[in-house]
């Protein structure tokens, strides 16, 4: 009979701990909770102008060229792009085989701008 008196007590002062262990952690948790203060950005909406794709910068022309070495055609009209202080230009192909479109921006050095 001791014996599970004094088992009855053990597991009645481990579960009174871990309860109270409990608690601390949580007190603990939210004692340093930190106030995250968060600012929002407007972004220079994009002036497009529309420019024949013939009279793109020949670097912008070159890629257009490798693209079309792998199926692809250069619509005749594409856009100039002006977004703040960044200028490229959009410029839309489409696959000769499959009929698929995509518009992929390039900027004056003929490098592919993700936007």
């Amino acid at each position: 009979m001791k014996k599970v008196m004094l088992f009855a007590l053990s597991v009645m002062m481990m579960a009174s701990a871990s309860i109270f262990a409990q608690d601390v952690v949580k007190t603990a948790k939210d004692s340093t909770a930190t106030t995250v203060t968060t600012t929002t950005t407007t972004k220079a909406e994009p002036v497009k102008t529309a420019i024949k794709t013939a009279e793109l910068p020949k670097p912008v022309t070159d890629l257009i060229t490798s693209f079309k070495a792998q199926g692809w055609e250069a619509s005749e009209n594409s856009s100039s792009v002006k977004q703040g202080t960044a200028d490229f230009y959009e410029v839309t192909f489409k696959k000769t085989a499959s009929g698929e479109t995509k518009s992929i921006y390039i900027d004056a050095q003929g490098k592919i701008v993700n936007q």
